[in-house]
């Protein structure tokens, strides 16, 4: 397919000097020799570390004739089932690839107890779990690699068979998987999690789960010859251009979803949003929005969709197109595309509520079956049926709000048609997000961006306990700690939050009476 993005002429007019300034200045020959200097200054030290990703696809050639290999050893065994443990960008590239080739990967990018015990629980001796991690200290991979190695041992399966290890060279975890006698595929550290879809954080897992590597980056040099393009034919320019020149007065992507990319809103989501949304800047995407265009927002689709932005390609080209199109965005914008400050505040604020021996407990209402936290919205809630009212009245013009559900991602459909019932009650922008998932994703938005974010905590209580070895805390803990320690960062930051606690059965009832 080949890769090709269409702008409305309103968009086009409103990007003309944006893009003629960028062709002008040579912006992406500048990006291709990884100069750090394009972001300004204050971005400077970061960006000399992390364009690694501008590097063409045929420097990974190599890696798919080794997976190749490896996969048909473990098959030989009768390990053919791959499950992946691994957060933000090191599990939403490998599993919008798995939907999009049809490959069975089981993705662990949780700390849910109701979602990890049954995993554990499995008959492991076909399966091979895939750590990835550029350092290995991202606790809720490394609280996965631990419980994941209990229960090989316990199984009486060797470890070093079954476990695979995909990190930066030199890192911690690298140490470690080595001297424990894993095998280990190193990355690049010059590539930030984010950007790492193309390298062998997104690579391994497709290529052990049965993904023909070498014709993925076939399409994917395809994508990278058109973004290279130094003229105003380049697709990431005009794309980039598009997304920004209304920034900040528009601010929100209204992405429709293309049917032949399943879940490939949720990989750009995470991409634009923990890249632009800092500084009292950002760009939020809404995935599989349904609304009409309101003046603060653009649509974007796949060719002849009708909407404001219209792109076509395939996966490979797209994640080429998005990834160059992101760090030009950002250069218009004036941020830095490669730090994300606020999702360190939210890992600090869940590590003291974890630390804490006694954490004061925060003040909950108990309603309708369920305990209720409040900040920032003016009033209490006593009913659930005052919610859907409040956050009409909170959200005003220009807001979104954010369901952030800190459940089973099993709950994912029901949860979907309810933000989609939202959207439409509402008449503004819904977007949902798993705990601790979308921590690493548009959770970095949600507190640096500008404050127009209307918070929904949905906790549902885990009926399962499973612990983390070596820990003095379980993934119940871990859970409770990641969801109050958000909802604390997000109230300093102004904006409403409320807060849901309560068991399946209770969240079944908050969704009918929110939705309905």
């Amino acid at each position: 397919m080949t890769l090709s993005v269409e702008v409305s002429a309103r968009l086009r007019s409103a990007g003309e000097s944006h893009l003629s300034r960028l062709v002008t200045s040579g912006f992406i020959s500048a990006l291709l020799r990884q100069d750090p200097t394009l972001w300004g200054p204050e971005a400077e030290d970061e960006a000399s570390i992390r364009l690694g990703w501008t590097s063409s696809p045929d420097v990974r050639r190599g890696l798919g004739a080794e997976l190749a290999q490896l996969r048909e050893e473990l098959a030989a065994g009768g390990i053919v089932r791959v499950v992946l443990c691994g957060m933000g960008g090191s599990s939403l590239g490998p599993e919008v690839m798995a939907a999009w080739a049809g490959l069975p990967l089981v993705v662990v990018d949780s700390t849910h107890p109701d979602q990890i015990a049954p995993e554990l629980a499995q008959d492991l001796s076909h399966t091979v779990v895939v750590v990835s991690s550029k350092s290995g200290g991202t606790v809720e991979t490394d609280s996965q690699k631990r419980a994941f190695e209990a229960a090989l041992s316990a199984q009486s399966l060797d470890v070093r068979r079954h476990m695979v290890v995909v990190t930066d060279p030199g890192s911690p975890l690298e140490t470690t998987a080595r001297a424990a006698g894993l095998r280990v595929f190193t990355g690049d550290a010059t590539i930030g999690g984010r950007f790492s879809a193309l390298s062998p954080f997104g690579l391994v897992p497709l290529g052990l789960a049965g993904l023909d590597v070498n014709a993925f980056l076939d399409d994917a040099l395809a994508g990278f010859t058109a973004c290279s393009l130094t003229d105003e034919t380049n697709p990431a320019l005009l794309l980039g251009v598009s997304l920004s020149s209304g920034h900040p007065d528009v601010n929100k992507l209204l992405y429709r979803g293309d049917s032949s990319l399943p879940g490939f809103g949720d990989w750009i989501e995470q991409l634009v949003a923990e890249s632009t949304g800092k500084d009292g800047s950002g760009l939020l995407p809404v995935v599989k929005s349904s609304l009409e265009r309101p003046p603060d927002s653009l649509t974007i689709g796949p060719g002849s969709s009708g909407c404001d932005i219209e792109i076509s390609g395939g996966l490979a080209e797209q994640i080429v197109l998005w990834e160059y199109a992101t760090a030009v965005a950002c250069a218009v914008i004036g941020v830095n595309p490669f730090d994300q400050p606020n999702v360190e505040s939210a890992k600090v604020a869940a590590r003291e509520l974890l630390g804490t021996n006694e954490p004061q407990a925060r003040k909950e209402t108990a309603v309708a079956g369920v305990s209720v936290f409040t900040a920032n919205t003016g009033v209490s809630v006593s009913d659930m049926t005052e919610i859907s009212p409040l956050v009409a009245q909170l959200l005003g013009e220009r807001g979104y709000l954010a369901l952030c559900v800190f459940g089973p991602s099993a709950d994912h459909n029901a949860w979907r048609r309810c933000a989609d019932a939202l959207e439409k009650k509402l008449s503004r922008p819904v977007t949902l997000g798993f705990g601790p998932r979308f921590l690493h994703s548009t959770g970095q938005l949600h507190k640096g961006a500008a404050p127009e974010g209307v918070f929904l905590q949905l906790i549902q209580q885990p009926e399962n306990a499973v612990a983390i070895p070596g820990r003095d805390f379980d993934f119940g803990d871990l859970l409770m700690s990641q969801a109050h320690g958000d909802a604390q960062v997000l109230s300093e930051t102004g904006q409403p939050v409320v807060s849901i606690t309560g068991t399946a059965a209770a969240m079944d009832l908050v969704r009918s009476a929110l939705c309905s």
